[in-house]
Order: C-alpha cells, then sequence, then structure tokens
C-alpha cells in the first residue's frame, strides 16, 4: 500500500504572478506559496529535515523572511518547505498578499 500524505493545513495558492525567494543571495522561483510553506522550483543542494533562511519578494520593493525547513525534496523538480519561523509583521503581511493579490488556491 502507497504512503498517505498528510492533509494541508493551508491550502496551496498557485500564482497569478511568479515570485522569487532568495536563499543566501541565490535567487530561486516560487511555484506555489500557503500561509504555512512553499515549493521552490530549483535543484537546490537542500536535504530532507534541512533548516535554512529564505527571503521571500512579494513584489520588486516587499519582502518577508522566513526560516524555512525542507519536507520534501523532488530531483530535478525543486524541494517542498515549511515555513517555521516568521515574525509577526512578516506573517502579517503574507496574509495581506494572500487577501489582495493572491490567486484561487488549490487544495490538492
Amino acid at each position: 500500500m502507497a504512503p498517505r500524505h498528510k492533509p494541508r493545513f493551508c491550502a496551496r495558492t498557485h500564482l497569478k504572478h511568479p515570485l522569487s525567494g532568495e536563499y543566501h543571495h541565490y535567487r530561486v522561483p516560487l511555484q506555489d506559496l500557503s500561509l504555512t510553506g512553499a515549493f521552490i522550483e530549483d535543484d537546490l543542494p537542500l536535504s530532507v529535515g534541512q533548516c535554512f533562511p529564505l527571503t521571500i519578494w512579494l513584489d520588486e520593493n516587499q519582502s518577508i523572511e522566513v526560516e524555512a525547513v525542507v519536507r520534501r525534496a523532488a530531483p530535478g523538480q525543486g524541494v517542498g518547505i515549511e515555513f517555521v519561523g516568521m515574525s509577526h509583521p512578516d506573517s502579517a503581511r503574507l496574509r495581506e498578499f494572500f487577501t489582495t493579490r493572491a490567486h484561487t488556491a488549490d487544495t490538492a
């Protein structure tokens, strides 16, 4: 029997406009985003369980800082990350992004 995936705590949102993240001064594209995580489309040298700081650019002038942990690594595709640390102001900016600028949610 194939292992079952846990249901998502927050629905992922496919983005109307591409967003990027920054990991150690290296820009990475985000495929989707939620209030609790994202999928980075890049072959980063990260392994499951690894924590790292990530800057997410919500637009040209506004970014948020998160502490992320890799929850899934898909070689050749990217990594699924969970946000494990974020300031209250950055959390509020992310929520505001979802209410005003994000696309419809995908609950898959």
